[in-house]
């Protein structure tokens, strides 16, 4: 199976939102103070396989002119992995540095990504914070707070 990743259009929302839901991490923008309350789809990304089906999807939120959050990232069960996710992360994280973003953090509550990113990108713990609502996983109470360096990021790319 061959995919490739493209920034998302305003028509593979639904899709999008689907794949989120299926691992409990649809934005939902109907709580108040919900935890992600949509996609804003100028800075996020979808993988579409050769069949035109939606596969992934990975977006980020802009904070501040040198910080931003990855957000809604995630991986229909088929194809996981592939490397379809690290494509995706790769993709938005080439995004934020031609913005000038020279911080990325992240949350996650799933130890299995927590290890990836550290593995895979080169990502530091930096502390937690409590959930505000059931999302992803409910047996969790609180995010991980990771940070990544990306112009470090960028140089080790370089040179690998």
């Amino acid at each position: 199976m061959t995919c490739h990743i493209r920034k998302m259009l305003p028509g593979d929302l639904p899709e999008a939102m689907g794949l989120l839901d299926r691992w409990s991490m649809a934005p939902t923008p109907d709580i108040a103070n919900a935890e992600r309350s949509g996609i804003e789809i100028d800075h996020a990304f979808v993988a579409v396989d050769d069949r035109g089906r939606l596969v992934g999807v990975g977006s980020y939120l802009l904070h501040s002119e040198e910080l931003a959050e990855t957000a809604s990232l995630a991986v229909s069960p088929e194809v996981k992995g592939l490397g379809i996710g690290a494509r995706l992360q790769v993709a938005r994280l080439q995004e934020m540095l031609e913005r000038g973003i020279r911080r990325v953090r992240t949350e996650t509550d799933r130890p299995e990504t927590i290890d990836w990113y550290l593995r895979k990108f080169g990502y530091r713990i930096v502390g937690s914070n409590p959930k505000k609502h059931a999302f992803s996983l409910p047996d969790v109470d609180c995010w991980t707070v990771l940070e990544l360096d990306l112009v470090a990021w960028a140089r080790s790319r370089d040179k690998g």
